[in-house]
């Protein structure tokens, strides 16, 4: 194989791993004692059904929704009717309305119950406060391209459509940057998915692992004992003045350097994690959970991680796909609160989902078609458990927060979900402010912690 055709297999590996801003993690330097945070984002690809997820429980609502899904509902193998559902304690302000979880959900159910998880009602992109009567007008500001996968995908992470360069959550590890809360670290922004936006910021990049481990470049090892083309990439930069190429050297080096740290400290751990499910999802967060375990050695006391699932473009066949991806995603968070509780680290680990969207009420014929706000979970010791923030609309048509076939208007903006989050992480009102600039239009961020 000659140079340029071995540069360029290489390079799509070199892609995959991690080419850093990075440096002062390898400087061994100490991390200060405060306290050790972390965020875990679970983004849910394709659109979760929120109406089939945070279903109606009281009688009057119940047959309302179910009138509605009763072709789907006669379809389901394990029955959605009042007996089947799991039911959850519903906050007084919602008077006599009640909701529950599906079968499959009864794990998620049971952390409701005991306080580790809650739901966050009715989130989604917004520029500003949205009514079905300022839509009709066409004097309502939207977000761009709304219920296109690719676009609310990038929204959900960035604020902006597809092309987006920054995610918010890499915006937050900036601002704990500039804050001085955070040292700039290679191993601040990980991600085990295609969701890297989400943790990509001007001084954020995200450190991608895959199966537990850094991610290498494979073609290397073919070239284990050639002097000529380890030496290109462990010292190019010291032997030519091409500006590029040594940019491109430096990266490569600190990179395997990197690479080489965290997959050390990975095979070293001799923490014993409970088992988690052999899932995609269920085997990202058990990658998680390892990292979370080194911590110390990587020397970061704040942390964002992005795992993901896909399926959930539930066009068709939902009967039978949303069962199923509702059981694996029950059973990885399970697994994974499990595991924070096992190492102690419960309060200091926050979970929280994401998602394009939520879908529509109307079904067509044997799915759901894409929608606007959707519900979510957010777990760990550390939030206020138990309840329900923002609000769950009822399951009826033609209301103030119906855009069409029951497709919800956001009332909670992902801008205020993700800045209490950040809040979380250590950032005042001024970060935030900076990070979302919109905010101060929809009032106070929630506060989802105790």
């Amino acid at each position: 194989m000659n140079r340029r055709k071995f540069l360029k297999s290489a390079s799509a590996s070199v892609v995959a791993s991690s080419i850093l801003n990075m440096g002062e993690v390898l400087a061994n330097t100490q991390v200060e004692s405060e306290e050790y945070r972390a965020l875990v984002c679970v983004f849910l690809y394709g659109g979760m059904d929120n109406h089939d997820t945070i279903i109606p429980y009281d009688t009057d609502s119940y047959n309302k929704w179910a009138q509605i899904r009763q072709p789907l509902l006669s379809q389901y193998q394990t029955k959605r009717d009042l007996t089947g559902l799991v039911p959850i304690n519903t906050p007084d302000r919602f008077l006599t309305r009640r909701f529950a979880l599906p079968p499959e959900m009864a794990g998620i159910a049971n952390l409701y119950q005991t306080g580790k998880l809650s739901i966050v009602g009715n989130v989604g992109p917004l520029l500003e406060p949205v009514t079905a009567s300022a839509i009709k007008a066409d004097t309502a500001k939207l977000p761009s391209r709304l219920f296109s996968h690719n676009d609310q995908q990038s929204t959900w992470m960035s604020g902006k459509a597809e092309g987006a360069q920054y995610g918010w959550a890499g915006r937050l590890n900036d601002a704990l940057i500039s804050s001085g809360a955070q040292q700039a670290n290679t191993f601040s922004a990980v991600t085990t998915s295609s969701a890297g936006l989400l943790v990509t910021g001007t001084n954020t990049t995200p450190y991608h692992v895959t199966d537990g481990k850094a991610a290498t470049i494979d073609v290397l090892e073919q070239f284990a004992d050639n002097d000529e083309v380890q030496a290109h990439f462990s010292a190019l930069g010291h032997q030519t003045n091409h500006v590029l190429q040594q940019d491109v050297s430096t990266k490569t080096s600190q990179s395997f350097d990197a690479n080489d740290m965290y997959n050390r400290a990975i095979s070293g751990q001799t923490l014993t994690i409970p088992t988690f499910p052999k899932t995609p999802l269920g085997r990202q967060l058990e990658s998680v959970t390892k990292a979370i375990a080194i911590r110390d050695q990587l020397q970061t006391k704040r942390q964002i991680f992005v795992v993901a699932m896909g399926g959930f473009d539930t066009h068709s066949e939902q009967v039978r796909s949303l069962p199923r991806l509702q059981t694996a995603l029950d059973g990885a968070l399970t697994a994974f609160n499990t595991a924070m509780e096992s190492m102690g680290l419960s309060k200091n680990v926050t979970l929280f989902t994401a998602s394009d969207f939520g879908r529509t009420l109307a079904i067509n014929g044997d799915g759901t078609d894409h929608g606007w706000g959707a519900h979510h979970f957010v777990m760990g010791g550390a939030i206020n458990g138990g309840t329900i923030f923002g609000d769950i609309p009822q399951a009826e048509f033609n209301h103030e927060l119906d855009a069409g076939s029951g497709r919800l208007i956001p009332t909670m903006a992902v801008d205020q979900y993700a800045a209490s989050l950040g809040s979380w992480l250590g950032l005042d009102e001024n970060a935030l402010n900076t990070v979302f600039p919109n905010l101060s239009k929809f009032g106070q961020a929630p506060n989802l912690f105790v």
